[in-house]
């Protein structure tokens, strides 16, 4: 039998509960069994972290790992040819540079405090690197289908060797239950018509959850609602035929089949009172990158009027590319500031964002009874924020000092399934010195115009 950690801080913050000032966590195997104010054992038999900030991982509800050593490679404006220069850059990456990338953000997402991943993979390595790392995760198999390449039957049998590809990894480094699998049908400006109407119930037959770039940016509405802008004019000299639906992006969505309660939509930042009825409706959530929409010069998502139609949503940091850093706190911090700065109310309060960071994530993951609040009998992932910087002061309400003072060099603790996963600026389960001196090699197209 193995005996229960107790793990000790100045705060612990159970998110479901109220919080705890001078708390304990009890963990035995994987999950945690007590939360409780500080008991009467000596620090001899706890894990005292000190002034420290106890909370549950974080949730990172979109990402693309596999790109993370593209980071400061594509500085275009706004997402189209930001897209565009992407697939140029994307062609010229030797296939051994992915696992590695993909491995080098789960590192950074692990310093940072997150213990729980969803990401949408093109190459399909971060179905490895996530299992790997010991991070929790759900990696959606991305697919495109617009041109006349391959047919919709191709795809599906690919996309089908792919998930049973992914299954055989996560198997073989024992992340059963820990790692999942979904599809992302990309966008609608890059699976066709035919294959999206197929896509909802080839999910469904699967049990399989679904992840798609939805209403990013004015040029996706433009292509949608006119069949006009960058990417019908993109169509036209490919000669690829599209018939605009003539409706909004996520209206259109709702006629092929693909939304419901297992659908995640990304982004969502043109959405119209409509889309977010539609949302609602069909049950689906919403993973919010606030960062790499204002990077790409794509706004701000509506978020108020969303969380308040009862949508689950969750933060994402998209990709480094687009986002710079996958340091969570930063997209924490920049989500409650745009939504200050545009809709002139402190709403969401700094304790609504530390919730949709974790609980919040959880929920709109379809997660929320195994992860995302301290709570006994779930899943014992958590992460600790050191609080001794001059930056947190004597931090009196620990929700305000996570959401405007945090950063990922505070995190001195993560852990899933009740093992630590990093520590003190160390990766337990990754090797970093071997990552760090890999011969990366600059894609050409990296600096062109």
């Amino acid at each position: 039998m193995v005996r229960p950690a107790v793990i000790r801080a100045r705060w612990v913050l159970p998110i479901d509960a109220e919080p705890i000032q001078n708390g304990e966590v009890v963990v035995e195997n994987d999950q945690i069994v007590e939360v409780r104010p500080v008991s009467s054992l000596p620090d001899s038999d706890v894990r005292n972290l000190g002034e420290a900030i106890l909370i549950p991982g974080l949730v990172n509800t979109h990402a693309h790992l596999e790109y993370s050593f593209l980071r400061g490679y594509d500085e275009k404006t706004p997402l189209f040819p930001w897209i565009r220069h992407l697939v140029a850059l994307k062609a010229q990456v030797p296939q051994d540079h992915w696992l590695p990338s993909a491995m080098m953000g789960a590192a950074e997402l692990l310093a940072s405090g997150v213990t729980f991943v969803a990401d949408n993979s093109d190459t399909g390595v971060t179905a490895e690197a996530i299992a790997r790392s010991g991070l929790r995760g759900r990696v959606y198999q991305e697919f495109f289908g617009i041109g006349e390449e391959a047919s919709d039957e191709a795809i599906l049998n690919r996309l089908s060797e792919q998930l049973e590809t992914h299954q055989t990894t996560i198997q073989r480094f024992g992340a059963e239950g820990r790692v999942e699998t979904g599809i992302s049908p990309h966008a609608i400006y890059t699976v066709r018509d035919s294959l999206m109407k197929q896509i909802g119930g080839w999910a469904a037959q699967r049990n399989l959850a679904l992840s798609l770039h939805a209403s990013e940016s004015y040029s996706e509405v433009a292509l949608t609602r006119a069949g006009s802008g960058e990417f019908a004019q993109m169509f036209n000299e490919r000669k690829i035929p599209y018939a605009s639906p003539r409706v909004q992006p996520i209206e259109y969505l709702a006629s092929t089949g693909v939304l419901g309660p297992k659908t995640q939509l990304v982004h969502c930042v043109r959405v119209e009172p409509l889309e977010i009825n539609l949302m609602a409706k069909f049950q689906c959530a919403m993973a919010h990158c606030p960062r790499s929409n204002a990077k790409l010069l794509s706004g701000i998502a509506p978020l108020q009027e969303i969380l308040r139609a009862g949508i689950p949503v969750g933060l994402g940091t998209d990709s480094a590319v687009s986002s710079g850093s996958l340091d969570f706190f930063e997209e924490i911090r920049c989500a409650a500031w745009l939504q200050r700065a545009t809709r002139h109310t402190p709403k969401p309060a700094a304790k609504e964002w530390i919730e949709i960071a974790t609980l919040g994530g959880a929920r709109a993951m379809g997660l929320d009874s195994q992860i995302g609040s301290l709570t006994p009998g779930k899943k014992a992932d958590l992460c600790a924020i050191r609080i001794s910087r001059a930056a947190f002061g004597s931090a009196p309400d620990p929700f305000t000092a996570l959401v405007f003072a945090a950063q990922a060099p505070d995190v001195i603790l993560t852990m899933v399934n009740g093992q630590t996963l990093y520590e003190e600026g160390k990766w337990l389960t990754l090797e970093m010195d071997k990552l760090r001196a890999f011969p990366w090699q600059t894609p050409a197209e990296a600096f062109a115009d």
